[in-house]
């Protein structure tokens, strides 16, 4: 179901006003930012995903149908340019640690996300990418069936993987570096 939201904001797109790409800008971009910076692990690149992805809205925004899904088109836009425009390699910037904010005020929660996050920096684009879509922003498997041109079945076999390497990833704790205790060198 499409929210009235986006209704609005679609037929605004589809008839040149600027407020239906105001409307979209103010509902996602905040979110479309947080996905690409977490898939990118660049603040930088991020940034300029997000600037391609709106960009491609203003151009193509009066082309969409009134019944378009407006959140998996412009999530489907996101992530097709982080994936044609990967030119980076991909770390996880420690920034993204400090600013993305924390859903939980209280002290634990905040140190169990940023486990999951530094977790989820190290699993490969295409894990992160299916965690982020439909863990994070909610997005329906159907929907990132759809966005990726797979069947459902195949979808949940990937996520399902993703989720059990996200999970090893927590196992395993964070990675850090053996200091020998001094005079214990070999």
């Amino acid at each position: 179901m499409v929210p009235a939201e986006d209704h609005e904001a679609i037929r605004l797109l589809r008839s040149r006003n600027p407020r239906g790409f105001e409307l979209a800008y103010a509902r996602y971009a905040a979110r479309l930012r947080a996905f690409l910076w977490r898939l990118a692990g660049r603040k930088d690149v991020a940034d300029d995903l997000l600037q391609h992805t709106f960009l491609r809205l203003a151009e193509r925004g009066p082309e969409l149908r009134v019944d378009s899904d407006l959140q998996a088109w412009l999530f489907a836009v996101a992530r097709n340019a982080f994936y044609s425009q990967q030119r980076l390699p991909v770390a996880l910037d420690e920034a993204v640690l400090e600013v993305v904010p924390s859903p939980a005020p209280d002290v634990e929660a905040r140190l169990s996300l940023s486990e999951v996050e530094r977790a989820l920096g190290e699993l490969s684009p295409t894990d992160r990418e299916l965690l982020l879509l439909i863990g994070a922003e909610g997005l329906s498997q159907e929907c990132v069936a759809e966005m990726l041109g797979i069947e459902p079945a195949a979808l949940r076999q990937r996520l399902s993987r993703a989720r059990l390497r996200l999970m090893a990833a927590l196992e395993r704790g964070p990675r850090r570096l053996e200091i020998p205790a001094k005079g214990n060198t070999r």
